[in-house]
């Protein structure tokens, strides 16, 4: 996945800066080219910049200018420059390193950004295009070397693994803002955020049933997802919307560890009348880091042989001859409609490897022909406005971003992403939180219906 800056570095940098900011793309290497030239004309003269590195090792860095790039060919002194790093090998691990004495950059027309101990591209001299072996090779003779900046004793080594080989470099203007973006349109339409619609989804849901023509009495809703990324809280969540008091039928786990190491099937009972919903959500383990279920028992589980309570074998394929196996399930069993679940506070940091097993995942299931959605979760952990008011949603930008990005990351239409938030730290119903999670189960019941109607048409095909 291709790497930039990120909500979290956004919110780290403006702390360093001391005020909120906004961040405007002005120049990528990767995309505008490795020119001097082409780098004075999109960057000089626009004031407060930060240029960030991202090595070929997953460690990004950078530095901060209060002043403006120009190329008056001189040594300049900003005395709120900083260097700093956001991420070793990946990791979350800021350090700023504050100014301490002398000059901090270079303006000149045939370099790009320079800061004193952070030197970006002596090949910046001349056009420079990205080589075979699919980075940069940026200068080091200076790189961190403490002569300018307090280093808190960090080194090359610590900062950026002894090298400046990087993947990209970019240029973002800072201007005063906050990241909390209130549009003046819904960038999607929008449920009516009212009393009345409430009621109306939690109606239509009660009521529903599947697709009458197959005979089934419910549908199997598959969620599948990091570890911690919300799985189990959607079911608490509905479950907590019908009970009407806050519910926990399943545990919830971390970011690390999966609490799910079996495959459980719940129902949702309303009780009104005293009656089982007409689906069942599926929880299974979270996918991590080299970790998760072997694709033959992903394959049985949406093909339906798995029953309830199947406990998973991490180091070994699924047996076909442990008890419960349905060695030929209806469409009764098989899984109607799979839903990834993805923490949207997260996106930006998901491992290669989670992101490649979740699209190997996703192959596996357009294979099947299985509808599938993207829920997004901890929507109010993008963005304060949320976090005050769920129903300004559609009108987040940052929520507009993530969706964005998830539709990127999974290859899907931004139509099948729902942003979701689950009940965490509420400790009351809110009507605005059961709104958008009934908006998401509403599309995914009527999915789960448009595959059983796909089944049908095909057994009258076969008849």
């Amino acid at each position: 996945m291709e790497r930039s800056l990120t909500r979290r570095d956004k919110k780290q940098i403006s702390q360093w800066i001391g005020n909120d900011s906004q961040f405007e793309l002005l120049y990528k290497i990767s995309r505008d080219g490795g020119s001097a030239e082409t780098f004075h004309e999109l960057c000089d003269n626009k004031g407060p910049t930060v240029t960030m590195f991202y090595n070929t090792d997953n460690n990004v860095y950078g530095g901060y200018l209060s002043d403006s790039w120009e190329s008056t060919g001189n040594w300049c002194t900003d005395q709120r420059a900083f260097l700093f790093k956001l991420y070793s090998a990946g990791n979350w691990k800021p350090v700023k390193f504050p100014y301490v004495i002398k000059e901090t950059h270079f303006k000149n027309k045939t370099h790009g950004p320079w800061f004193y101990s952070l030197t970006s591209m002596y090949s910046f001299i001349k056009t420079t295009n990205k080589p075979s072996s699919n980075y940069y090779n940026l200068d080091t003779s200076s790189l961190f070397d403490g002569h300018r900046f307090d280093m808190k004793g960090e080194t090359v080594q610590s900062v950026a693994n002894g090298h400046n080989n990087v993947t990209d470099l970019e240029v973002y203007q800072v201007k005063e803002g906050s990241l909390d973006e209130e549009l003046d349109s819904f960038w999607r339409d929008s449920p009516e955020w009212s009393p009345q619609t409430f009621p109306e989804l939690k109606e239509f849901v009660a009521n529903y049933k599947p697709f009458e023509e197959t005979k089934i009495t419910e549908v199997n809703i598959l969620l599948i997802g990091p570890a911690g990324a919300g799985k189990s809280s959607f079911l608490n969540t509905i479950n907590t919307i019908f009970k009407g008091e806050m519910s926990s039928r399943t545990c919830t786990g971390c970011a690390d560890i999966s609490p799910a190491q079996k495959f459980r099937k719940f129902r949702v009972r309303d009780p009104t009348t005293k009656k089982h919903l007409c689906f069942r959500i599926c929880d299974t383990r979270g996918v991590e880091e080299g970790v998760f279920i072997k694709s033959e028992d992903l394959g049985f589980l949406i093909d339906g042989n798995l029953s309830d309570n199947y406990t998973f074998q991490l180091d070994s394929e699924a047996s076909t001859k442990r008890i419960g196996f349905v060695e030929e399930p209806t469409v009764k069993e098989k899984m109607h409609v799979v839903v990834f679940v993805l923490d949207g506070s997260t996106l930006d940091v998901l491992s290669a490897g989670v992101v490649s097993k979740l699209r190997e995942i996703k192959s596996l299931v357009v294979d099947k022909s299985i509808p599938h959605l993207v829920f997004l979760t901890k929507i109010d952990k993008l963005c304060n406005l949320v976090e005050k008011d769920v129903s300004k949603t559609f009108k987040s930008r940052d929520v507009e971003d993530a969706v964005n990005n998830a539709a990127d990351v999974m290859a899907l239409p931004r139509s099948q992403i729902l942003p979701v938030k689950n009940y965490e730290k509420e400790t009351t119903l809110n009507t605005d939180i059961n709104i958008l999670a009934l908006t998401a189960l509403r599309k995914l019941l009527v999915f789960a219906d448009d595959f059983l109607e796909n089944q049908y048409d095909w057994q009258q095909i076969d008849m």
